[in-house]
């Protein structure tokens, strides 16, 4: 993600965190879910998902040793707070799913 962003006015990055200048912030980090390519799709989903969103958001997902899930958490504006459970076995952790579950967790866009 890194090599995308180099150069590119309002973008700075710092190991697993991409954050946009401007009036909003957006933070992602992802632990112990595995495959590097994977994680880039899934952060580019995010970014894309909370790109023309007012505000600073923060989102983490950490991975389990123990199991195929994912807890995904999002932290935005005005006290918002979301947590979810990504399935593995439910296809949950591909970028398009996750895409899908952002739109249904985040608030709805005011007109």
């Amino acid at each position: 993600m890194e090599e995308s962003l180099a150069g590119v006015k309002g973008f700075a990055a710092s190991g697993n965190r991409v954050i946009f200048s401007g009036s909003m912030a957006v933070s992602v980090e992802m632990q112990h879910t595995g495959d590097a390519g994977l994680q880039a799709e899934v952060r580019a989903i995010i970014e894309h998902a909370l790109a023309d969103r007012l505000g600073d958001w923060r989102v983490s997902i950490v991975g389990s040793q123990a199991n195929d899930r994912w807890e995904m958490k999002i932290v935005g504006p005005n006290g918002f707070e979301r947590s979810y459970t990504l399935e593995g076995a439910a296809g949950e952790h591909r970028p398009e799913a996750i895409q899908v579950i952002l739109g249904k967790m985040l608030p709805a866009r005011k007109a």
